[in-house]
């Protein structure tokens, strides 16, 4: 089946819930996020959340929304119950954010712009709201995953056309891997 589903302006990265009920639609073009019913095809409502939002992710428990806002260098943690804001300064131009599978950290790719990119992940944990690392990686961060056993965070960075793998006891990079083609998202089997 293929649907449209109207959102607000300019939407960009979306995430789904782990019941795969609902999708969370960051409207670029905005200031919102999207709730879509996943059965019904239809927008529920948006979300403001603040300037600019890249992207979205869902905590596996469905109480905690998070958006990059590039507008404002901040991710955003919305409290699904009471739709209350909390905005964590990142690094410049968040574009990307992922959510452990255990709930407790955010990763946010901070990209920048091609004239002046960025080059770290900062690292959110979300029950104190607060960031507790930046971590070097390369210019133009974007896309961020971690790897199925929990043990690294990946990170492409499109002006340099490599892939940062970070150790996530350490906080570092361990190993850069070149690849081709600008990457942008990036996703991880087993």
């Amino acid at each position: 089946m293929v649907s449209t589903v109207d959102t607000g302006k300019g939407p960009h990265g979306f995430r789904i819930s782990a019941d795969s009920k609902s999708a969370y639609i960051a409207n670029m073009g905005e200031d919102t996020v999207s709730v879509v019913n996943i059965g019904s095809m239809k927008e529920e409502k948006r979300i403001k959340v603040g300037a600019a939002p890249v992207t979205t992710g869902v905590t596996s428990d469905g109480e905690t929304l998070v958006a990059t806002l590039n507008g404002e260098n901040a991710l955003a943690v919305v409290d699904l119950a009471t739709e209350k804001v909390d905005k964590i300064p990142v690094g410049t131009g968040p574009a990307q954010v992922y959510i452990n599978e255990n709930d407790q950290f955010a990763y946010v790719a901070n990209q920048g712009t091609e004239e002046a990119p960025s080059s770290s992940v900062t690292v959110i944990d979300l029950a104190a709201k607060k960031a507790t690392a930046e971590i070097k990686t390369g210019k133009g961060s974007h896309g961020v995953v971690t790897s199925p056993d929990n043990k690294k965070v990946l990170c492409t960075n499109m002006f340099e056309d490599t892939v940062s793998i970070i150790d996530k006891e350490q906080n570092k990079v361990i190993e850069t891997i070149e690849v081709k083609g600008v990457p942008n998202g990036i996703s991880i089997t087993e």
